[in-house]
């Protein structure tokens, strides 16, 4: 692996107390039919050997591919006034399940005995598919949505494998083994029992598509200080970009806020300039203020739930969906923005409901929260810390991205909507969604099954 070297200035302590070190530990999952994800993964190995670790900084990376060992790398330091230089794994094993809490555990205590660290940021490279209700192996189609067809299903590239395997993040076609949510929070709950001093994770990076959802952030609260994920689809391109490394390494001040923020801002301006014509946004996701978001949701199910009986307010609610910005066919819009809309919707139909209202308020203010005093700066009493975008000249309504989706399938309420597996999402939402931390905290799935049922009498 070559690159060409870019040297940038280390600032001394000057005094100061030492900074905490920091692991860097990045998880491919790569295992999958795609070559171009394939290539990728060795594109993202160019940037951190690029980088390379320093006396604060340790990095390490597992990469799992089809028909291979899987290789496991140290990063040493990088070489002073190289162009060139080689970096050669450190660990070869028969090809591991890459889509399990075992090799997932096993990884992360490799790379802690060898670069152990106070800090860490765990990094998860792969396939994400948001609910658990959707199977990316069964070969997707347009949707149809009130006679216009849309494109917001992607197709599945050929996955093989059974179709009651319910698949979450991650995937290897090589054992056609897949990790939903529950299975994949409680590998990073048992990382930081058995080998993080029963902390929580300074950041948890999601590079994979649509992960930016409060059902998977909720249950990574309690485990989890920050979270970097995307509400959109994200290019193979990994967010890890080698400035953003960069400026992390050279940080006298490492915390898990400047982690986050940074590969925020820097992967987002530099996807812009590679991927023209897609729309992508990311955010960094603050998951101690998760439990005031699942108050203020509660509080908001509380209100609608009297409030459905009405058909004014049905409409409005409906309204205010079909002007949001959906992710996925399945109904993956934005929380934030939903509740703006609702407000909106409500007064202009003249409906008489401060209870919603206000709700709707509190949620936003949970999401958002308090911004400082430069808007660029984000702000820390909100799970969306910061966030960027970029439209690249599409129409999905983008600018309305406010950092985190929520599951609210159009089924529900509108009755010519058609998409594949839109029976597996019905089967979910009776059988299986009330099981989600995120249902039982704050009752979401009550509020679904009780507007589906008023639709259909």
């Amino acid at each position: 692996m070559s690159e060409q070297s870019d040297h940038s200035a280390k600032g001394g302590t000057d005094g100061a107390s030492p900074p905490e070190t920091w692991g860097i530990y990045v998880y491919f999952a790569a295992d999958v039919p795609n070559p171009l994800m394939q290539d990728a993964v060795w594109e993202t190995l160019n940037t951190l050997a690029s980088v390379g670790s320093n006396d604060k900084v340790k990095m390490t990376a597992m990469i799992d591919l089809p028909n291979r060992d899987t290789e496991y790398y140290i990063f040493p330091a990088r070489p002073e006034n190289a162009d060139k230089w080689t970096i050669l794994p450190d660990r070869f094993l028969s090809n591991v399940n890459s889509a399990s809490i075992e090799a997932i555990l096993d990884f992360l205590d490799w790379s802690q005995r060898n670069c152990p660290a106070e800090k860490v940021a765990l990094v998860f490279w792969g396939h994400g598919y948001a609910l658990d209700d959707f199977d990316p192996r069964i070969q997707g189609v347009k949707a149809n949505f009130h006679g216009k067809t849309s494109n917001l299903i992607r197709s599945a590239d050929g996955f093989p494998g059974k179709s009651d395997n319910e698949l979450k993040l991650l995937y290897d076609s090589t054992y056609n083994s897949v990790i939903n949510n529950f299975e994949f929070a409680k590998a990073i709950r048992d990382y930081c029992a058995k080998y993080h001093g029963g902390k929580r994770v300074e950041v948890l990076g999601l590079d994979c598509c649509n992960m930016a959802m409060v059902e998977v952030l909720c249950e990574l609260q309690d485990t989890v200080e920050y979270a970097v994920a995307a509400e959109t689809s994200t290019p193979f391109q990994s967010w890890l970009t080698k400035r953003g490394l960069n400026n992390f390494m050279h940080t006298l001040s490492r915390s898990a806020r400047d982690f986050a923020v940074d590969a925020v801002r820097t992967s987002v301006d530099e996807m812009a300039d590679s991927n023209p014509g897609m729309y992508i946004e990311i955010a960094a996701c603050h998951l101690i203020a998760f439990p005031k978001l699942e108050l203020a949701m509660k509080a908001l199910v509380d209100a609608l739930l009297p409030a459905i009986v009405r058909y004014e307010n049905r409409r409005a609610i409906a309204e205010a969906w079909e002007c949001d910005v959906s992710y996925l066919a399945d109904g993956l819009i934005d929380l934030a923005s939903f509740c703006e809309l609702l407000q909106i919707s409500l007064g202009a139909a003249g409906c008489a409901e401060p209870a919603v209202i206000n709700a709707a308020q509190t949620v936003i203010d949970a999401v958002k929260g308090t911004p400082l005093a430069l808007p660029e700066v984000g702000n820390e009493d909100g799970v969306v810390d910061f966030r960027k975008f970029v439209p690249n000249g599409r129409d999905e309504n983008i600018e309305l991205s406010t950092g985190l989706t929520i599951w609210f399938p159009p089924w529900i309420q509108f009755p010519n909507v058609y998409y594949y597996q839109m029976q597996q999402s019905k089967d979910y939402l009776f059988n299986g969604y009330s099981n989600t931390r995120f249902a039982k905290a704050t009752g979401w799935d009550n509020f679904l099954r009780e507007l589906y049922r008023s639709t259909q009498t």
